[in-house]
This record gives C-alpha cells, sequence and structure tokens, in this order.
C-alpha cells in the first residue's frame, strides 16, 4: 500500500471515528499533497510524499516556535 492510499484510508478512518484531531491533520496532509500534484502536473511517488510530509513537519515546528516565542500556547497547543 501506498503512503497515499494509506493516508485516504486513515483518513476515512478518522471520519468514521469521529476525531477531530486526526481528522483535521489528515485533511492538511490531502491538501498539501494534492497541491503538490498539481503543481508537479502528475501524482507523486511515495520518496515524494515523504519528502512533503517532512516539509510539513517542518513548518509545523517553526510555527509552534513562533506561537510560544508571541506568548500564544493556545496555538502552540493545537
Amino acid at each position: 500500500m501506498s503512503l497515499k492510499q494509506m493516508i485516504v484510508s486513515d483518513l476515512t478512518a478518522a471520519m468514521k471515528a469521529q476525531d477531530p484531531a486526526r481528522l483535521s491533520t489528515l485533511r492538511m496532509i490531502k491538501a498539501g499533497m494534492m497541491n503538490r500534484e498539481i503543481e508537479k502536473g502528475s501524482e507523486l511517488d511515495d520518496e515524494e510524499m515523504a519528502k512533503l510530509l517532512r516539509s510539513m513537519v517542518k513548518q509545523r515546528r517553526d510555527s509552534v516556535e513562533q506561537y510560544e516565542k508571541g506568548a500564544r500556547l493556545d496555538l502552540a497547543e493545537k
């Protein structure tokens, strides 16, 4: 099973389980994945998906760091 298929199946499972945090995260990943596919003009392979995920994790960590510096702990926790 490819990484893309796993994300889509996990998204479906999160919808059924009504898990809002997991659902939000997976929707964000899927949106990023679709945007990257549009930019590239073709589907992403597992290596490109892993690169996209690493990039998204780095962005979120940077955001958390900025929220903590700005004393916005409510946003940092989210």
